[in-house]
């Protein structure tokens, strides 16, 4: 007689929860959308790469950095490209503008004076782009000491159904 009520219990705990769920502002999803983590061949490596530059990372491990939200993504890219579509959150260091000589207040303060170990995703539009890795390279030299270079950059995240964050209209 226990085991049938316990069970009883059971069975209208769940109808309960279900319903509840169901007609809630903040509802689990019963099936979850989840990407898809078997389409990468591992991470895109450069031609030009070097032994000492910062670890290259794939869009799988750019995806887990990116769930965290201690990651740092740095987008090297000029202004108006980044602009136009972005890996969302990323804060924009435009290689090709960066000042002569010593980048060192720079840098910190485009990051914010973050702590030197936090870590930190360098990237740009794609393989042909290879400002993310000198960009990359310019940080560990001044000190960062955990950053990753995305060389499959915002064309990767986004062919992987990864949105982008715009921030104007760019058609055409």
């Amino acid at each position: 007689m226990a085991i049938r009520q316990a069970i009883i219990l059971l069975i209208l705990a769940i109808i309960l929860g279900l319903g509840a769920n169901l007609v809630s502002p903040n509802k689990i999803e019963y099936i979850g959308a989840y990407r898809n983590l078997s389409g990468s061949d591992g991470p895109i490596i450069p031609p030009d790469a070097e032994e000492n530059d910062p670890p290259f990372i794939d869009i799988n491990v750019a995806h887990l950095e990116h769930s965290t939200q201690r990651t740092i993504f740095i987008d090297a890219r000029e202004k108006e490209e980044f602009e136009c579509g972005t890996i969302p959150g990323s804060i924009n260091i435009p290689f090709e503008y960066m000042p002569e000589g010593d980048l060192q207040l720079y840098l910190d303060s485009c990051l914010g004076h973050v702590a030197y170990d936090r870590p930190i995703v360098v990237y740009c539009s794609g393989e042909e782009c290879d400002l993310s890795l000198h960009l990359a390279r310019n940080l560990a030299e001044y000190g960062y000491t955990r950053v990753t270079i995305f060389f499959g950059g915002s064309r990767e995240w986004e062919r992987f159904g990864l949105g982008l964050e715009r921030r104007r209209d760019c058609d055409g």
